[in-house]
């Protein structure tokens, strides 16, 4: 009787096998299914960002090309004038200035064209 006793105490502790339930799988929502395959329109819309990205990246480099193309003396003859949208003017002759704007210009257009470059390339339809 006094095994019986401890058998069912078990060290004071009832001991119970732990109840084990799989876990519920529920089926993936349909619109997780939509967002891998992109609608009909949202396509059109994402090729219409893309053809804005180049076109841009086109006015880009024919700007490049047409700072470029000038070609600066060391007389007066050149001249960069401003105007702004009151209709003031700025100008200047010093080809000096001339020279470090336009230097300016095309550095900055390169890395504008370098950045257009990845952000097509990078480009998810």
């Amino acid at each position: 009787m006094k095994q019986q006793i401890k058998n069912d105490q078990k060290n004071g502790i009832d001991k119970t096998a732990p109840v084990v339930t799989a876990p519920i799988t529920k089926p993936a929502p349909h619109k997780e299914e939509k967002a891998g395959k992109p609608s009909l329109e949202e396509r059109i819309q994402r090729v219409e960002e893309l053809r804005s990205l180049t076109m841009k990246r086109q006015r880009t480099v024919e700007t490049l090309h047409n700072v470029r193309t000038f070609s600066f003396a060391s007389d007066d003859s050149c001249v960069l004038t401003l105007k702004d949208s009151k209709g003031q003017t700025f100008e200047t002759s010093n080809t000096n200035l001339i020279n470090m704007l336009t230097g300016f210009l095309t550095t900055l257009l390169n890395d504008k064209v370098s950045s257009l470059d990845d952000e097509i390339l990078d480009f998810k339809l």
